[in-house]
């Protein structure tokens, strides 16, 4: 039967934790940190949404569509359907 092996645990041995690494703030900061910036993006991809869906509702989107088509150059012939 075989022995198991003793794990290898690294220990910090240092008098002053917060110069030697993580002190037990940091983590819980981190974590405040990711949910702030996690919110925050979804907030800014909420505000694109309602915006599009503001200017797709009052018409402003629907011009912006059609100055940018080709078909608003009044183009004739070989014109207008290179630009199509």
């Amino acid at each position: 039967m075989r022995t198991r092996r003793p794990t290898m645990r690294f220990r910090r041995s240092c008098s002053a934790p917060l110069t030697c690494g993580f002190s037990p703030g940091e983590e819980a900061a981190q974590g405040t940190l990711e949910y702030a910036l996690t919110i925050m993006a979804l907030m800014a991809i909420v505000g694109a949404l309602a915006l599009l869906w503001r200017a797709g509702e009052d018409g402003t989107l629907s011009a912006l569509v059609e100055q940018a088509a080709s078909h608003g150059f009044e183009g004739t012939g070989i014109l207008d359907i290179i630009l199509y």
